[in-house]
């Protein structure tokens, strides 16, 4: 399939909705229900693995923790080098069609070796690879499929596109858990494999009608590119936040020099073929210059002189947005948890509403439905509310109320948990977990959708889609700090949860302290 086949570029004359949308949007509602259907019972069958190897509840509860939160800071660590695929070599219709069969490939390992630990590890492996590659790509695809007649409807597009994320999320945070307890694993695990195999089938089937924005540059140094960017990938964050202490030191550091050491020469190589003047370019130039004392007007002065102002103040401006980013991950080590250590508490509750008893994975689909209601009440009541009574509710301030609200969650959440304990086991009804869940979706939408407005607006042109990796490389070093204190010093679940009330608070009052001294700047396409 030759890109020249097909659109290169979408019409400006077409006012109506482009054809490839609705391609695009059945192919995400079944790909999110494979994916949240998949995490959903994650911890519940993690659980029960390692307690068949002989372990005690509480240890086995801890080592599937661990396990669900490595799987998804791998989901959101990988998207950074899907975009450099999808960018600099394949484009995005060819990197999502082919990481999509990566991704079925792994749900099928799940459904045939849901009964092993290492049949799990592979299995989550390539659904990482699959989901993380494709996800810088899909939300970008949606937007090239609109020209200047209609861009007004994209607006739209991606309301209906986040729709159908939650829609899927509900249903299969419903279904999966009652499929697991009825007909046991491989069935549970098979269904989500058979919507990612029927995702990639309605994707497939909208090859004629998408526009395919070429790779730029493609070809011998679009392969250059993502050699270069995928070892310095692995150099200087595959290894140090997956592999360093569960590989020998000397081995990780022998590996991580020489990732970084061939990513850098391969650089090089290509830009001895033809420079360009993207963010890696401009910050290595910049830290020789530095090095030089050339950098005789700030540290991006010599870049400037050499690329032009346009092409520094981008990465000037993804290190003013990393430092707000850097912040942000300890709300997404707090946030995943609904998927992990809040489902450990719920099975410690009452699971019975009236005659119905629920399943301790089905409460997390409060989120999608909670997440539906907030939106419109926060855009229309509660934001213009408070800025007619004067508190301007720009999204910094947002993202800093909605981090202090995400502590609050994990303090009712720790009630919750002293209650528990001191009630017994199975005495409180798990409809108090409807407190926490309510406080962190409210925080959710506070910090999570507004962060993604900040991204975007914040970044230039250029920098867009490196912003949105950073963005997503926040929520892989949440979860990563989620799995490294899972279990620390044999803490109990009422432990943890008072540790991440008190992490949250103290990283809202730093956000707020950073927030403060943030100069905005307009980046309209």
């Amino acid at each position: 399939m030759a890109e020249s086949k097909y659109l290169t570029a979408p019409d400006p004359k077409q006012t109506g909705w482009p054809r490839g949308v609705k391609y695009i949007i059945g192919n995400e509602g079944c790909e999110r229900f494979s994916f949240y259907g998949m995490k959903a019972i994650l911890q519940v069958h993690l659980t029960v693995l390692f307690a068949a190897t002989g372990m005690l509840e509480n240890a086995a509860g801890d080592s599937a923790q661990h396990m669900y939160h490595l799987f998804v800071a791998a989901t959101y660590a990988l998207p950074m080098v899907g975009a450099i695929i999808s960018d600099r070599l394949l484009g995005k219709y060819n990197t999502i069609l082919w990481l999509s069969m990566v991704y079925c490939l792994g749900h099928a390992v799940l459904a045939v070796g849901e009964n092993s630990i290492g049949g799990m590890w592979l299995g989550l492996a390539l659904i990482a690879i699959g989901s993380g590659g494709i996800k810088p790509c899909v939300s970008a695809h949606v937007g090239d499929q609109f020209g200047k007649g209609n861009w007004n409807l994209v607006e739209k597009v991606f309301q209906g596109f986040y729709f159908i994320i939650n829609f899927g999320s509900f249903f299969a945070t419903l279904a999966i858990p009652w499929t697991l307890a009825r007909f046991g694993p491989s069935i549970a695990f098979g269904i989500p494999g058979i919507l990612m195999f029927v995702a990639t089938v309605f994707f497939w089937m909208g090859r004629k009608d998408f526009v395919h924005v070429p790779p730029s540059p493609g070809g011998q140094t679009g392969l250059l590119d993502t050699l270069s960017g995928l070892l310095l990938f692995i150099g200087a964050i595959g290894l140090p936040l997956f592999f360093w202490g569960v590989l020998p030191t000397s081995m990780c550091i022998i590996l991580t020099v020489f990732c970084v050491a061939t990513g850098l020469w391969i650089f090089y190589e290509r830009q001895a073929i033809s420079e360009d003047d993207g963010f890696l370019t401009v910050m290595l130039y910049s830290i020789e210059a530095a090095i030089q004392g050339k950098n005789k007007g700030g540290f991006f002065s010599a870049a400037t002189e050499k690329y032009g102002e346009d092409a520094a103040e981008g990465p000037r401006a993804v290190l003013r947005i990393i430092s707000i980013f850097f912040l942000v991950s300890v709300f997404w080590a707090l946030f995943d948890q609904h998927g992990s250590s809040w489902v450990r508490q719920a099975k410690q509750m009452n699971l019975f509403v009236g005659s119905l008893e629920l399943l301790p994975s089905q409460i997390s689909a409060l989120n999608p439905l909670m997440v539906m209601a907030l939106i419109p009440f926060n855009n229309f009541f509660l934001y213009p509310f408070l800025e007619k009574r004067g508190y301007e509710m720009s999204p910094l301030k947002r993202m800093s109320i909605g981090m202090f609200v995400a502590s609050l969650a994990f303090v009712a959440v720790a009630l919750v948990q002293v209650a528990i304990t001191t009630s017994g086991e199975g005495t409180v009804n798990v409809l108090w977990q409807i407190v926490p869940y309510l406080l962190m979706t409210q925080a959710e939408v506070m910090v999570s959708i507004t962060g993604l407005e900040f991204a975007y607006t914040q970044a230039p042109t250029k920098m867009k889609s490196t912003i949105m990796g950073f963005w997503l490389l926040s929520v892989s070093l949440g979860n990563k700090l989620t799995a490294m204190l899972t279990g620390f010093g044999d803490m109990s679940l009422t432990g943890f949860f008072w540790l991440f009330a008190g992490l949250m608070a103290a990283a809202a009052v730093l956000f707020t302290f950073r927030a403060s001294f943030y100069k905005y700047r307009s980046y309209t396409q």
